[in-house]
């Protein structure tokens, strides 16, 4: 199966731990940075509407790593899946080392829209679930079947 979105990026020195592995927070800030990026080519900013108050916290973030990325590396995360709830988004991305093909890590995000005003959860706009599903994410099965 492929992508719903592919990004291409290089391992700096500045990005590595002390044995000259990317360190692991960093998996974390690539996968939001390509999430920004899949967004940005449907058309959609992260923060909305300007004024907006609806804000996407991570509610949930965990990585398995497999094969480390060294300084120089180029790589290329995926995203390989998007789960589209009543106020949530779950995102599961794939890094691969470029010279090897090698799996590097599986990372899953869930993000929630909140209402900063109201302080709760808001329901994902249409617009955005629809550009969403037609980039080929999905709705989770409770929500496909209301």
């Amino acid at each position: 199966m492929s992508p719903l979105y592919s990004k291409r990026y290089r391992v700096y020195w500045s990005e590595t731990d002390a044995a000259l592995m990317m360190h692991f927070s960093n998996f974390f800030r690539v996968c939001e940075r390509t999430e920004e990026e899949f967004l940005a080519s449907l058309g959609v900013t992260q923060r909305g509407l300007p004024g907006s108050r609806i804000l996407m916290p991570r509610v949930h973030a965990e990585c398995d790593y497999e094969n480390p990325l060294r300084p120089g590396a180029v790589y290329r995360v995926d995203i390989t899946d998007v789960v589209i709830g009543r106020s949530s988004l779950q995102y599961l991305y794939e890094f691969y080392d470029e010279s090897s093909n090698k799996l590097s890590a599986r990372c899953k995000i869930v993000a929630v829209f909140y209402d900063e005003a109201e302080g709760k959860a808001k329901e994902i706009p249409k617009e955005l679930r629809e550009k969403l599903l037609a980039a080929g994410a999905r709705l989770r099965e409770d929500v496909a079947s209301s």
